[in-house]
């Protein structure tokens, strides 16, 4: 087995969220067609994804950012074991915060953090990537619920969310965007226009 399918499996094993079959393909292809340096990633769970990055784009460095302690510290093991632990700088944290200490030059970021929070963080990811760069937004759908007429309660203000992130990028000039259902909903909005 290989390291990225056994990262797999212990998320699976801890049920912590990782992006779909459909949505790591389509994140590999864009990345081993684009010569990206430096990845930003809001989420890093226990490193599958983050994994799944750096053997798409063998040259990149990746700047990943977790909220949760023991993930963060299961990434950093799987990280060290996969040999990527030079590539990586994982930082421990709220991405709200960390986001606000950044200097940028990024030529990927991959959202797949608090879904509540892509609004909230879209203007500094918009000031942190390099013209040309992508913005790619795992679980835009949210469990379909994003479509759908009646949303539960519980659910109302991530939705709420999700919909202006999604009519926000749409709707900016800067940015060529699209949205599919693959996984569980894919924004991918790449940076055309400088303002």
């Amino acid at each position: 087995m290989d390291i990225i399918e056994k990262i797999k499996n212990r998320a699976l094993d801890l049920s912590v969220p990782i992006i779909r079959d459909g949505g790591a393909e389509i994140l590999t292809a864009l990345l081993r067609e684009r010569r990206c340096a430096k990845i930003l990633e809001i989420g890093t769970g226990v490193g599958y994804s983050g994994a799944l990055m750096l053997s798409a784009a063998k040259n990149a460095s990746l700047v990943t950012v977790e909220i949760d302690g023991v993930f963060a510290e299961l990434a950093r093991s799987f990280f060290r074991e996969a040999g990527l632990e030079k590539r990586v700088r994982l930082i421990e944290g709220d991405a709200t915060e960390a986001v606000l200490l950044m200097d940028g030059g990024f030529d990927f970021i991959l959202l797949d953090g608090p879904k509540g929070q892509y609004e909230r963080l879209r203007p500094y990811l918009v000031g942190l990537l390099n013209p040309g760069g992508i913005i790619f937004a795992d679980n835009a759908l949210f469990k379909g619920y994003v479509e759908d007429f009646y949303i539960r309660r519980k659910h109302r203000s991530i939705v709420k969310s999700l919909k202006a992130f999604i009519e926000n990028m749409r709707n900016d000039a800067r940015f060529r965007t699209t949205l599919s259902d693959a996984g569980d909903g894919i924004l991918i909005a790449e940076y055309i226009k400088t303002e």
